[in-house]
């Protein structure tokens, strides 16, 4: 079994390599993690030059998967958010253009990981999350707060049996 030691020391000669060849090695990272908290995918910092992938991701899902998300997020040491920009430089490092999401996490269980489901008016994308969430709009119809989509809390079969 791979030790989360060598997936992090991997991911190390990954973020060198693409440092190199696309940055001309001015890209600074402080910290590289893999976390046994979170669940599925990972996150970037770029104020703090940390990067976090999931070693629950890893797996679930295997290296393949786990240098997509990583690549991804070192894309966003470029570009904090989403926009065509960052997209096109994911692309360059490695992440496939029709990958904008991570895989989900395996399912935990009867009911899965998220505890919570909430719908948009407009679009009508489900949205699942671990925690609640208070007033937040959908950024697939609008990428700003926009009240006009706000997210409306939805039950289903699949939710929680304690948010039933």
């Amino acid at each position: 079994m791979t030790e989360r030691h060598e997936i992090e020391t991997a991911l190390w000669e990954e973020f060198h390599r693409l440092n190199e060849a696309h940055f001309a090695g001015t890209l600074r990272l402080s910290e590289l993690l893999v976390s046994t908290r979170k669940k599925y995918g990972g996150y970037c910092q770029p104020q703090k030059r940390r990067i976090v992938v999931s070693w629950q991701a890893f797996l679930d899902h295997g290296w393949d998967e786990t240098l997509i998300t990583f690549r991804h997020e070192v894309a966003h040491l470029v570009h904090p958010n989403h926009s065509a920009a960052f997209w096109a430089l994911a692309e360059r490092l490695g992440c496939p253009p029709d990958r904008k999401k991570a895989l989900p996490p395996k399912d935990r269980g009867t009911y899965g990981w998220w505890r919570y489901a909430y719908e948009c008016p407009g679009c009508h994308t489900r949205v699942y999350r671990r925690k609640r969430l208070t007033r937040s709009s959908c950024a697939r119809c609008d990428r700003k707060f926009n009240p006009q989509f706000l997210l409306h809390p939805v039950k289903t079969l699949e939710m929680n049996v304690d948010e039933r």
